[in-house]
């Protein structure tokens, strides 16, 4: 998932007009206000997927990448890039482990509802596991896992959300950067 803010010619323009004699500083106030929008949907995406999806906002940062504006490469970019989580990741019960266990266990990943996992169990190896076996001999087993952080995001309302409120953040704070150079220049 790529959240998009555009900075075109209109938008450098409008904040070179605004600035007056300080146009030099466009280049400085656009970057600024796009690393502050930047943040802001960094944490949106924790935000928003947790809203939907059982899973702390620890596993979501560590698989997202944030790239700064400058003011000689005025892009700020946030990527979310990671493999498969692990199952045990999420909710599962019951998390104990349970060698004659008659009931399946239950997992859920997303917050509308838990699924009974036929023939999987609950294992400590080196922490809490769940597998599921493959055949019906006790070996070859699988550990089981859930969707990776980039396929949560890939939902169309969280999406649009994300930007709505990235995009926002980036006017409010381009707002806020113009009238911090201007109050400054007039106090010189």
């Amino acid at each position: 998932m790529r959240p998009t803010i555009n900075v075109n010619e209109s938008i450098t323009y409008d904040v070179k007009r605004r600035l007056g004699a300080f146009e030099k500083k466009a280049s400085q106030v656009v970057a600024s206000a796009l690393n502050r929008a930047m943040t802001n949907v960094a944490t949106n995406i924790s935000k928003e997927t947790r809203k939907s999806y059982h899973i702390k906002a620890t596993d979501i940062k560590k698989t997202i990448s944030k790239t700064r504006a400058t003011r000689a490469n005025i892009d700020a970019i946030v990527v979310s890039r990671g493999n498969l989580i692990p199952l045990d990741r999420f909710k599962v019960s019951p998390r104990k482990v349970s060698p004659n266990r008659k009931t399946p266990i239950k997992a859920a990943v997303k917050k509308t509802g838990a699924k009974k996992l036929k023939g999987a169990f609950v294992a400590d190896v080196h922490g809490i596991k769940v597998f599921k076996r493959q055949t019906d001999r006790r070996l070859p087993i699988d550990r089981l896992f859930g969707p990776s952080v980039p396929q949560m995001l890939d939902n169309d309302v969280n999406r649009r959300q994300i930007n709505v409120e990235g995009r926002n953040t980036f006017y409010r704070r381009l707002d806020h950067e113009i009238d911090r150079i201007l109050s400054r220049g007039l106090q010189e």
